[in-house]
C-alpha cells in the first residue's frame, strides 16, 4: 500500500541540542501544518519562505521557561525546524551530529602498495562549510590511520590524508570543486602510490553521478618518492568520525566506491537507492553489510520547508485541559532583514583580508580628527586639520578625506615579527596635478642605511622615493619614476621594500583604479627593517589632495585591492551574489550560469540583503530561499528562459477552483530605467491591446514606471527599459492559485516535489472559458500543506510566455514574426488552406525556398494552427514532373483547369508547361483557383519561333470566373518580333482598359522574359522584363476598374494569331507564383477551431522574442 492508502509519512522536526528530534507526534492536526515559500499573489518581490505547525504542550515541552522540561535552556530564539514528506530516490541521511555515520568492516579494502581509488556521491548542504567535514574514511587515532576524504572548511575543496604507517600522515588538496550548496555530485581521488619513476600521484575529478563522465580537476599532483596507505583494522566509514575534530557532513549521500588500483576491481560499493528507508543496516553489491551510527538514516524524507522559530507563544485552555504553542518558522530572509547595518565598503571590507599589520580606512564622518584601525592593537591615525569626508567618488570606498593647507597626519605601526620586505599601499585623487614634487607621506622605519622614507609625488605623475640617514647629514633619491599626468583620476600608490642579499629591491606601482599602471623598480645597498610610522605635514601644494585605506603589511605581493578599489565594477550579478554571500557566510546557490547574467555597477555600502535584492533587480532574476536548508538560492534571468515543464497539469488534476485573473496589476507600458548615477533609458508600448493608447483606440492607457538600477554601463539602461516594458504588456491571464490535491494524484508527487521558483508549469486540456487549451506559467509561490492521508500544493503563477526568446538557428525560437499579415479571404473552420496578405515587412518564406524549416505553429484569432506549407495562392515550377493532356495539379494543391483547345495541346516536358499553339486562332487556358480577390501574379514565358504572318499573345489573367469573365494583361508579340503590351478585362466582351504600351523590346525567339499583372481592389498593374534582370520600380501600364470584384482563378492563355502560317509553335511557362501567399494548415492545436474572416490577423504562434 502507498500514500494515500497510507498515511503520508509527514515528519516535522526540531533541531534542539545540535540534534534534529522528530515531533510529528506532537503536531496537532487540527491546525494545517503549511509551508509557503516566494512571491504572494499580490507582492512584486518574493516573500521570506515561512512555516507553521502547533504543537502540543500539554507536558510543557516546548515552554522555554519551564525549568522541568526536558528541553529546558535549548529552546532559543531562531531554533530550526524542518517538515519533510516521503520522497522519491532513497538516500543515506547525514544531520551533521556527533557520531553520524555508515559503517562496514575494512577487511579486503585495498591497502599497502596497492593504488587507492576512492569515490562518493553526495548532495551536502554546502560544498563550503564552515568546518571541515568527513566524507570516507578509514580512518582512527594513531596507529589506526589508514587514509580519510575530508571537504575543508571554507574553501570549496577537497583534502586526502593518508598514512603509510598508521601514524605519520601525508595530504594533498583539491583544486577548487566549482559546486553549488546543495548540488548532487559525485567526487573521486586517486593514489598512484608508485607511478614508475620514483614518484607518486594525486588526481582529481568530479562527475554529475558515480557513473560518470568524470572531468578531471587541475593537472595531477606529482611528490617525489614513493608511497602507501596502512593496512589497519580500522572500519571503513561514511560520515563522522567521532574520534576527530573533523565534523560529520550534514546532507545526503548516495553512494560510495572504493577500488583496489586506479579503475581497478570494486573492493566495496554501496548504492543507498537500494537501501530500504528505516532500515538499521545494508548490504551493498560486494557483500558488505553498512550498519548506521548515531542520527544516520536510511530514508526518503525531502524537506518542503526549513526555518528558524523566533518565539515559543504559550497558549492553553482555561480549565487547563488542553495547551499548545502554535509555532511559526521563517525562512532566513526574515532574520537578514532585521538588521539593518549597511555593509562596509569593498574596500575595507577587503583589505583586513590580507593580514595587515596596520590599516586604517579613514572612511570617518565631516567632523573626525582621527581614524580608527580595525587591526587590533593598531592605535588610531591622528590627522587633524583634514577635510574628513569631503571626496566621495571613489566607488570602492566611503566618502575619505583631502589634504588642506597645514593639516597633518601621524600614525604608529605595530610592532609586527622580523621579515625581510614589506608593502605600504594607498588610494590617492588629484584633481589637477601638483606644482612641485611634494611629499604625500613621511616613513620611519628600521631601513639601513635609510631609516627615513619620504614619498614625494609631483607634476606629470612623477614620483621620487627619497632616502634620509639618521642623523638627517644624508639623503638620496633611492627611486625616481613617473609615466605621465595622473591628475582627474583617482590611484592606487604601492611601495614596496625586498631584501635581496646585500640589495634592497625598491619598487612603486602607481595604478590608475580601473585601469592600467606603470611599475619602477630600482635597488640600494643595504638592509630591509620594519616600518614603524607615517607621517605628513602638509602646505597648499597638495590642498585638495584624497587620500585613504592606508595599509602596511608585512611582506610583500598582497593584492587585497584589486577590483575592491573599484567596487568590484562590471562584476556579473551572478557572480556578485555568490561573492556576498561567501564573505558574509551565507549559504547562497545560482539556478543559471552566474557568468551569463548582468553587468553591475561598483558595490556601495549597503544592507546584505539590499544587495542582494539590487543583483537580482539590475539582472531581472529571482532571489528566493532554499526548501530544504537554511540559504538563499539566485536564479538568473536566463535560467528563465525557454524552460521545459518541470510539471504537466491536466485539468482534471486541479482542484477547484482555477481562476485566472485577468487585471492591470503588472501592466508596465511606459518604463524608464536610469543606471545609478548615470544615463537613462525609456520604452513606451504604442501598440497593442496593453498599449498607452486610450481604450476607445485598443490600447489601456498610460501605466508608468521608473527604476534605477546599479548597471555597469549607461548603454545597458535602454535595453532594460524595453525588457521591462515587454513584461509588463503581457496580455495573458495571471494564476493566483492553482490547486493540486496530492492524495487524489500521487503520480504528480515526484514531480511536485522537484518544483523550485521560477520552474515551468504546463496546464493543459483547459476548458474553452478559461481560454486556450494549453497555457505554460512560471512558479511564483510554492504552498504545500500536508496530513497524514491528504496533501494539498497550492501555485501562484504567472504568464511564462514573456521569457519564451529566441535563440539563433533554433527550430521554434529562431523564428522571426511578420511585420505584418491578415488573411487574405474568409476562411471556414475546416478549411486547411489560408490565403494570407504580407501588409507590413517581407513575404514569408516558402516550402520550396526553404523547405526543412517547416513545419511551425502560427496563430490567428486566438486559434492556433500548424503551418505545413506555404505557397503562392498558385504556385507551380513545373519540377519533377512530366505530364501530357494537361498540366497537372501544382504544388499550391490546386489542379490546373484546361479551357480551349484539345488536352493534347497541353503537356509538362523539361522543367516547363507548354502550350501547343497550332492550330491557330485557338485561346488556350491553364487556370488555378485563388480565394483571394487581390492577386498579383506573376511567371515566366517563351516562345519556340517567332509567329509568321501574324502575331503571338501571351496573357496573364487574374480573377478569372470563366473564359468571358477576367482582367488579363496582353503581351503581343508581332511577326518582327516588337513587343506591346495592353490592359484588358472581359466582362461578356472584351474591353481595352487605357492606352498600349510599346515596351521597346524586341523578342529573339528561346528568351525568356517575366510578366507581372497586379489587382488590388480595383486598381490594376502590369509590367514587363527579361528573366533575370532587376525588375523594373515602375508600372509600364495602370488602370482603374470596378466591374469584377470577386475572387476568381489565375493562370496562363495564350493565342497564335488566325493568319500566321507557323506549322509550329510552342509557348512555354515556368514559375508561376501568385500572392498572396497561401498556408496550408493543420487546424486547432490548441483546442480552437473557427471560422475566421478577412483581414484576422496571423502570427507565429511562437515568435523569437529578443532577450535582454
Amino acid at each position: 500500500m502507498a500514500f494515500p492508502e497510507d498515511p503520508l509519512g509527514l515528519r516535522a522536526e526540531l533541531r534542539i541540542g545540535g540534534t534534529w528530534v522528530d515531533v510529528t507526534k506532537r503536531a496537532y492536526t487540527r491546525d494545517p501544518i503549511r509551508t509557503v515559500a516566494g512571491m504572494s499573489a499580490q507582492g512584486t518581490g518574493v516573500d521570506p519562505a515561512s512555516l507553521s505547525l502547533t504543537l502540543n504542550n500539554k507536558d510543557g515541552h516546548f515552554s522555554p521557561r519551564n525549568a522541568l522540561s526536558p528541553n529546558y535552556g535549548k529552546l532559543g530564539r531562531n531554533t530550526p525546524v524542518r517538515i519533510s514528506v516521503p520522497g522519491g530516490e532513497t538516500y543515506l541521511s547525514l544531520d551533521g551530529a556527533p557520531g553520524a555515520r555508515a559503517v562496514t568492516a575494512g577487511t579486503g579494502l585495498p591497502a599497502g602498495s596497492t593504488d587507492l581509488d576512492l569515490r562518493v556521491e553526495l548532495a551536502p548542504e554546502t560544498w563550503s562549510p564552515t568546518d571541515a567535514t568527513e566524507l570516507l574514511s578509514r580512518w582512527d587515532p594513531a596507529p589506526g590511520r589508514s587514509w580519510v576524504l575530508v571537504v575543508q572548511a571554507k574553501t570549496g575543496r577537497l583534502q586526502v590524508n593518508w598514512s603509510p604507517n598508521g601514524t605519520d600522515s601525508s595530504g594533498a588538496v583539491s583544486p577548487a570543486l566549482e559546486l553549488q550548496p546543495g548540488e548532487r555530485a559525485a567526487v573521486r581521488v586517486t593514489l598512484d602510490v608508485d607511478n614508475g619513476s620514483g614518484s607518486h600521484v594525486i588526481t582529481w575529478y568530479k562527475a554529475p553521478t558515480l557513473a560518470g563522465q568524470w572531468t578531471q580537476l587541475g593537472s595531477p599532483t606529482v611528490r617525489s618518492g614513493t608511497t602507501s596507505t596502512y593496512a589497519s583494522s580500522t572500519p571503513l566509514s561514511i560520515g563522522d568520525i567521532p574520534t576527530t575534530s573533523w565534523i560529520g557532513m550534514p546532507g545526503r549521500v548516495h553512494g560510495a566506491e572504493i577500488r583496489a588500483g586506479i579503475g581497478g576491481p570494486v573492493a566495496a560499493k554501496v548504492d543507498w537507492a537500494t537501501a530500504t528507508p528505516g532500515a538499521p543496516s545494508h548490504t551493498d553489491a560486494t557483500g558488505r553489510v553498512w550498519a548506521l551510527e548515531g542520527d544516520a538514516k536510511i530514508t526518503t524524507q525531502e524537506p518542503i520547508g526549513v526555518g528558524e522559530i523566533a518565539s515559543w507563544p504559550s497558549r492553553w485552555a482555561p480549565s487547563g485541559q488542553d495547551a499548545w504553542v502554535p509555532v511559526e518558522g521563517a525562512g532566513i530572509l526574515r532574520r537578514m532583514q532585521q538588521g539593518r547595518k549597511a555593509l562596509n565598503s569593498t574596500l575595507r571590507r577587503r583589505i583586513p583580508s590580507g593580514v595587515p599589520v596596520a590599516y586604517w580606512p579613514m572612511e570617518e564622518g565631516d567632523s573626525a580628527t582621527q581614524a580608527y584601525s580595525p587591526v587590533p592593537r593598531c592605535a588610531p591615525l591622528v590627522a587633524p586639520g583634514l577635510d574628513w569626508a569631503s571626496a566621495d567618488t571613489l566607488p570602492g570606498s566611503s566618502p575619505l578625506p583631502t589634504i588642506t593647507a597645514g593639516s597633518t597626519l601621524k600614525a604608529s605601526v605595530p610592532a609586527y615579527p622580523a621579515s625581510t620586505s614589506w608593502q605600504l599601499e594607498f588610494v590617492y585623487f588629484r584633481a589637477v596635478e601638483p606644482t612641485l614634487l611634494m611629499p604625500i607621506l613621511e616613513l620611519a622605519t628600521g631601513v639601513s642605511p635609510w631609516p627615513r622614507l619620504s614619498v614625494r609625488i609631483g607634476p606629470g605623475g612623477g614620483v621620487t622615493i627619497m632616502g634620509t640617514s639618521a642623523d638627517g647629514e644624508s639623503s638620496s633619491a633611492l627611486l625616481t619614476g613617473g609615466s605621465g599626468p595622473v591628475a582627474g583620476q583617482w590611484n592606487r600608490f604601492r611601495l614596496t621594500l625586498t631584501q635581496d642579499g646585500t640589495l634592497v629591491r625598491i619598487s612603486v606601482l602607481i595604478l590608475p583604479i580601473g585601469g592600467s599602471g606603470g611599475v619602477w623598480n630600482q635597488s640600494f645597498t643595504g638592509t630591509v627593517g620594519p616600518l614603524r610610522g607615517i607621517s605628513g605635514s602638509y602646505t597648499s601644494v597638495l590642498e585638495g589632495t584624497a587620500i585613504g585605506h592606508l595599509s602596511v603589511f608585512s611582506s610583500t605581493g598582497v593584492q587585497v585591492m584589486d577590483y575592491a578599489d573599484h567596487g568590484y565594477n562590471r562584476e556579473t550579478a551572478g557572480a556578485r551574489a555568490l561573492r556576498l554571500a561567501a564573505e558574509e557566510g551565507v549559504q547562497l546557490a545560482v539556478v543559471g550560469d552566474p557568468a551569463d547574467s548582468a553587468l553591475m555597477g561598483p558595490q556601495r555600502p549597503q544592507t546584505l540583503v539590499e544587495l542582494l535584492h539590487e543583483c537580482a533587480e539590475a539582472d531581472g532574476g529571482i532571489l528566493m530561499e532554499r526548501p530544504d536548508a537554511l540559504g538563499l538560492v539566485y536564479r538568473t534571468r536566463t535560467s528563465l528562459y525557454n524552460q521545459s515543464p518541470k510539471l504537466v497539469l491536466p485539468y482534471g488534476a486541479i482542484a477547484p477552483s482555477l481562476e485566472p485573473v485577468e487585471d492591470d496589476q503588472a501592466v508596465r507600458n511606459d518604463v524608464t530605467a536610469s543606471r545609478r548615477g548615470g544615463g537613462s533609458g525609456r520604452a513606451v508600448v504604442e501598440t497593442g491591446p496593453l498599449s498607452v493608447l486610450p481604450s476607445e483606440q485598443g490600447g489601456v492607457g498610460i501605466y508608468d514606471e521608473s527604476v534605477e538600477l546599479n548597471l555597469a554601463d549607461d548603454s545597458q539602461a535602454q535595453p532594460m527599459a524595453s525588457w521591462l516594458a515587454h513584461l509588463g504588456t503581457v496580455d495573458e491571464a495571471r494564476y493566483p492559485s492553482i490547486k493540486i490535491n496530492l492524495h487524489k494524484h500521487p503520480e504528480l508527487i515526484p514531480a511536485a516535489l522537484r518544483l523550485r521558483i521560477g520552474d515551468l508549469v504546463r496546464l493543459t486540456g483547459l476548458p474553452l472559458w478559461v481560454g486556450e487549451s494549453t497555457t505554460d506559467l512560471h512558479v511564483m509561490q510554492i504552498q504545500h500543506e500536508p496530513r497524514p492521508r491528504a496533501w494539498t500544493v497550492t501555485l501562484v503563477c504567472t504568464p511564462a510566455s514573456p521569457y519564451r526568446v529566441g535563440v539563433v538557428g533554433d527550430h521554434v525560437y529562431g523564428r522571426v514574426d511578420t511585420s505584418g499579415t491578415v488573411l487574405a479571404a474568409p476562411v471556414t473552420e475546416d478549411a486547411t488552406a489560408w490565403p494570407i496578405t504580407v501588409t507590413a515587412g517581407r513575404d514569408w518564406i516558402t516550402t520550396a525556398e526553404s523547405p526543412s524549416d517547416f513545419p511551425f505553429d502560427v496563430k490567428a484569432g486566438g486559434e492556433v494552427a500548424t503551418c505545413t506549407a506555404i505557397t503562392g495562392q498558385a504556385e507551380d515550377d513545373f519540377t519533377g514532373r512530366t505530364t501530357s493532356n494537361g498540366w497537372g495539379p501544382a504544388p499550391s494543391g490546386q489542379p490546373w483547369t484546361l479551357l480551349g483547345g484539345v488536352p493534347g495541346d497541353y503537356a509538362v516536358s523539361g522543367g516547363v508547361g507548354q502550350h501547343s499553339m497550332t492550330p491557330r486562332d485557338t485561346i488556350r487556358h491553364t487556370l488555378a483557383a485563388a480565394s483571394a480577390a487581390d492577386q498579383d501574379l506573376r511567371f515566366d514565358w517563351a516562345l519556340s519561333a517567332l509567329p509568321v504572318g501574324d502575331s503571338a499573345y501571351i496573357f496573364p489573367m487574374v480573377r478569372a470566373t470563366g473564359i468571358s469573365s477576367m482582367y488579363f494583361g496582353r503581351v503581343q508579340v508581332a511577326a518582327s518580333g516588337a513587343m506591346t503590351l495592353t490592359l484588358r478585362k472581359r466582362s461578356g466582351s472584351e474591353t481595352q482598359l487605357g492606352t498600349a504600351y510599346a515596351t521597346g523590346l524586341t523578342y529573339t525567339p528561346g528568351t525568356w522574359y517575366t510578366v507581372r499583372l497586379a489587382v488590388t481592389g480595383s486598381t490594376l498593374n502590369l509590367r514587363i522584363w527579361p528573366r533575370g534582370t532587376p525588375e523594373p520600380t515602375a508600372w509600364h501600364l495602370s488602370a482603374v476598374d470596378t466591374d469584377l470584384t470577386a475572387p476568381g482563378s489565375v493562370g496562363c492563355r495564350s493565342l497564335l494569331g488566325g493568319a500566321a502560317t507557323n506549322a509550329s509553335l510552342i509557348a512555354s511557362f515556368d514559375n508561376v507564383h501568385c500572392t498572396p501567399q497561401q498556408m496550408t494548415v493543420a487546424r486547432a492545436v490548441n483546442g480552437i477551431r473557427k471560422s475566421h474572416g478577412p483581414g484576422v490577423d496571423v502570427r507565429l504562434a511562437h515568435p523569437t522574442i529578443v532577450a535582454l
